[in-house]
């Protein structure tokens, strides 16, 4: 054995282990999906306000009764954590408002003793409001306007200017109330009826390509195919191995220390400053990639972007990878109910939806969007579906590349909670690029994924503006 075949057979194993490590640990962790749920809810309760959808009945069927609410949230606090302080108090607010008030005060009295700062002063605050005889407390109005959020606050608000005897204000709360109410079921629409059309488009694109693929045999015309590449699986192999170990060098040391140099120690604690942190690792690791396959693959005669495929153009690209998009919707969503029953909400999740989640400016909001709309699928796609995907098809049977492509691609998000939809969906990025003979096609089939998410998440979290 080489000296080179000893350090690829090192870092093999090394790249193993801390892949399985990642794997294994990410089971320990809760899925953002719980998290996204509560923000359904949320959103839910908001919308059932909104007094153009009729009678209480009408709200029941259409958007559930407070009672779920209720099982969500309970159901969510299971263990207590100090993340979940704020979880408590809207809890207890949804049993003041189901006139329980004993259950109420019960849920924010621990509070009052393991909080600190605002979640301790809100509680009290809510305590004197639903006590026997009421307390209102000085800064009540002030605290409830910056620590809940939508619904919560309504509610709190409500309470308060009963008791203060405030008919204006009382007024203009209900009226902002339904003006919030209206926006939050139009959200709840589009956030609910977008999978469904577009999954139900995506059956129908499945089947002309189906019919397409069974003519084609049948008239014994030609099926896509990439020219075999010129490097075999020692290369293969050198590649992604040195890109893993490449990322867990860059992830794990360079730049957590060069974060400790430049902040002083110190824990980057605003949205703002992780979305900087976290586009300028993925940044420097766009780079070393690009670097890697430069490196690696111009010794086989011509650049490396020249094995890539762009048939057809930017117009062909705009085609299949939209298609490809519908395509891979019903089959995703299958299979993220599949996996969220098999690890009951436990598996992990992609660390940017929790800076999504708590992101309440434009400027992160752009920058999260430029990395996971545009970076993202410029890079992976190059790696997974232009250098690998074409390597395996030159030497494994079509499916068997695309399926373990996915596989791969899948297992480089590191958490168990997104390997069944991401294989899926690394596999339907393989065929769209096969089909369509273009690299673009992939890349913006990834891009339109990776938006959709991301707007989903930002209509979900629409109105909630507090949080601690």
């Amino acid at each position: 054995m080489s000296v080179k075949q000893f350090v690829l057979a090192a870092l093999t194993i090394l790249v193993a282990a801390l892949v399985s490590l990642s794997l294994l640990s990410s089971y320990l962790e809760p899925q953002p999906q719980s998290q996204i749920n509560l923000l359904q809810t949320h959103l839910t309760l908001q919308a059932r306000e909104w007094q153009g959808i009729g009678d209480d009945q009408v709200r029941d069927r259409l958007l559930g009764d407070t009672q779920g609410a209720i099982r969500a949230y309970t159901a969510a606090l299971e263990p207590p954590t100090p993340q979940n302080q704020r979880l408590r108090l809207e809890l207890g607010l949804l049993y003041a408002d189901q006139g329980d008030r004993d259950r109420a005060l019960e849920t924010w009295q621990p509070l009052t003793t393991m909080a600190q700062g605002t979640p301790r002063r809100t509680a009290e605050v809510l305590i004197g409001l639903w006590d026997t005889p009421p307390q209102l407390l000085p800064e009540a109005e002030s605290l409830i306007k910056t620590t809940l959020r939508g619904w919560f606050r309504n509610r709190a608000l409500e309470r308060l200017y009963e008791l203060q005897q405030r008919p204006e204000a009382l007024m203009a709360l209900a009226t902002a109330e339904q003006v919030q109410a209206q926006a939050a079921f139009q959200r709840l629409i589009l956030v609910g009826s977008t999978p469904l059309i577009g999954s139900g488009l995506g059956v129908v694109l499945w089947l002309v390509w189906i019919y397409q693929h069974v003519r084609r045999r049948q008239q014994g015309s030609p099926v896509p195919a990439f020219a075999p590449v010129s490097w075999g699986w020692a290369t293969v192999w050198e590649v992604m191995v040195s890109w893993f170990a490449t990322f867990f060098a860059l992830s794990l040391v360079v730049m957590p220390l060069l974060r400790a140099l430049v902040t002083g120690g110190q824990l980057l604690t605003s949205a703002f400053g992780q979305t900087l942190y976290a586009l300028a690792t993925y940044g420097v690791m766009m780079v070393a990639g690009y670097g890697l396959l430069w490196w690696l693959l111009n010794r086989f005669g011509k650049p490396p972007w020249q094995w890539l495929r762009w048939q057809g153009g930017w117009r062909s690209a705009v085609l299949w990878g939209s298609g490809g998009y519908l395509a891979a919707l019903p089959l995703v969503l299958l299979t993220s109910l599949l996996s969220q029953g098999l690890l009951k909400n436990q598996g992990g999740g992609n660390p940017l939806l929790e800076v999504i989640l708590q992101s309440q400016d434009y400027r992160t909001f752009v920058l999260l969007y430029l990395m996971v709309a545009v970076l993202a699928p410029l890079f992976e796609e190059v790696l997974f579906r232009g250098f690998f995907f074409r390597s395996l098809q030159s030497y494994l049977p079509l499916g068997s590349a695309m399926a373990l492509t996915g596989l791969l691609f899948a297992v480089a998000h590191l958490n168990l909670a997104d390997l069944l939809p991401l294989t899926v969906l690394g596999t339907v990025l393989s065929y769209t690029y096969w089909r369509s003979q273009n690299l673009g096609a992939a890349m913006i089939l990834h891009g339109i994924w990776n938006s959709g998410s991301f707007l989903g998440l930002l209509l979900l979290s629409g109105g909630t503006e507090a949080g601690f």
